[in-house]
């Protein structure tokens, strides 16, 4: 097995600051993604005013007599709505219109928003200096007075805001009104036009016109599965790199939703402005949720997109990378993937950036986790294992495209979101693996195979 130079982020000193440079010298012949606009120009209140109303007036649900209406202010309506640079803070203004025609006071709780939203006098004081001609106390009063109310009385109609963390991507907006034993939930998930992440370069349609597309029923996807190959590949397609230990079935709208309402986040494109970044973040120390994540390749193509949650330093982290297949399950995509646990960085020749993550060797701890995860934060619609990766012992690993060492059950982990939450105990079990069916099996284990 070859050996490889591990660095330590927090340790490297001189060679970091070196390193940062010649990295940061050879991203210089990438460049920033395309349409980056200049600083917007300063919007009329009322013009934004207008803009984020529309937006909540189409956005509307109604159950049960209470209708909810949201919109997530952008940057520059935020600016003009409140005249201060609230998403240069970190804050992102989100405007509620609860209109409650029921009999049945309700109380909204915005924690179930943002867990760590900012109270009204909180987001003030982040501007406690002052703003523009705006004394402190003026702002903490504009703020305060345009947070929305949490109780809403029978026949009564309330509207403000909530003071959310900034997000960009797809934001999910849920409002949960809690009544007398009662609770009534409004999910909504909107994408925010600001970004440059992997996925909104993603066009299914190109990919596979529907006459491409296979059909497939839930009792055949496991054969379908087998045939998919086992590992992703580099871009010749010459070398075999991390295995496909995963499958997810969803929409891509539907499989992005449940990935963020479980806590992962969207990785940007690689450019100069994203790996310069994450080098500067190698080198000196620092988080970034959002770093690029170099491609691997299925069919001849990188992934389609990657999401990944993030520990405090840019070393460690869970990642995954998807790529949509030709297969549909009752008109749904198929997507199958790869996930691996990132817990060091070393420097190597075989990465065009130099550096590269160092994966946890237990691919099938990462490939449960991820399950784990959407299974606890109630996305599953129907879960199960699938054969396709080949089994690989610890005492004879595979290696990837970087040298790193790995080791798996050869299973790949199925996933089937949920459109909306689903508890984990009524999440649908599935054998799909064929050892988990065999007739010499007895009947009490075989009960969830196909055609039983």
């Amino acid at each position: 097995m070859k050996k490889h130079v591990f660095t330590d982020a927090r340790g490297m000193g001189a060679a970091s600051a070196m390193l940062a440079a010649c990295l940061l010298t050879a991203c210089a012949g990438l460049t920033s993604p395309e349409g980056t606009p200049a600083a917007a120009a300063a919007l009329d209140p009322r013009e934004a005013e207008s803009r984020y109303l529309e937006r909540a007036r189409r956005q509307a649900m109604t159950r049960e007599d209470v209708t909810v209406s949201v919109a997530a202010l952008r940057d520059e309506e935020s600016a003009a709505a409140f005249g201060l640079p609230m998403a240069g803070r970190g804050v992102q203004p989100v405007w509620v219109r609860i209109e409650n025609r029921s009999a049945l006071p309700y109380w909204f709780m915005p924690v179930f928003m943002d867990r760590d939203f900012y109270s009204a006098r909180e987001a003030a004081y982040l501007f406690h200096s002052g703003a523009g001609n705006a004394s402190a106390a003026q702002v903490e009063r504009r703020l305060t007075e345009r947070q929305i109310k949490v109780h809403v009385a029978p026949g009564q109609t309330a509207s403000g805001f909530v003071y959310t963390n900034l997000t960009r991507g797809i934001k999910l907006l849920n409002v949960e009104l809690m009544g007398a034993r009662h609770v009534l939930r409004f999910d909504f998930a909107r994408e925010q036009p600001q970004g440059g992440f992997d996925y909104q370069t993603f066009d299914p349609d190109r990919l596979y016109p529907p006459e491409r597309r296979v059909k497939v029923g839930v009792n055949t996807l496991g054969t379908e599965l087998r045939k998919l190959p086992c590992c992703t590949t580099n871009a010749q397609g010459s070398e075999q790199g991390d295995p496909l230990n995963l499958v997810v079935v969803g929409s891509e709208h539907d499989v992005l939703v449940a990935l963020v309402r479980a806590g992962w986040d969207f990785t940007e494109t690689i450019n100069a402005s994203s790996v310069g970044r994450m080098v500067s973040v190698f080198a000196f120390g620092g988080s970034y949720r959002n770093s690029p994540v170099s491609a691997l390749h299925f069919d001849g193509r990188a992934q389609d997109f990657a999401m990944q949650r993030a520990r405090a330093s840019i070393s460690q982290r869970n990642h995954l990378r998807l790529w949509l297949t030709p297969l549909q399950v009752d008109g749904t995509p198929v997507w199958v993937g790869q996930i691996s646990r990132d817990i060091g960085v070393k420097v190597t020749t075989r990465s065009p950036t130099l550096t590269t993550h160092v994966i946890d060797p237990d691919v099938d701890e990462s490939r449960d986790y991820l399950l784990q995860d959407m299974l606890m934060t109630s996305n599953v619609a129907r879960w199960g294992y699938a054969a396709g990766v080949g089994a690989a012992d610890p005492a004879q690993p595979r290696t990837n495209l970087t040298g790193d060492p790995y080791f798996t059950d050869g299973r790949r982990a199925v996933i089937f979101v949920s459109r909306s939450p689903r508890a984990m105990q009524d999440a649908e079990f599935f054998q799909w693996h064929p050892d988990d069916c065999e007739p010499a099996r007895p009947d009490a284990a075989r009960r969830h195979c196909p055609g039983r």
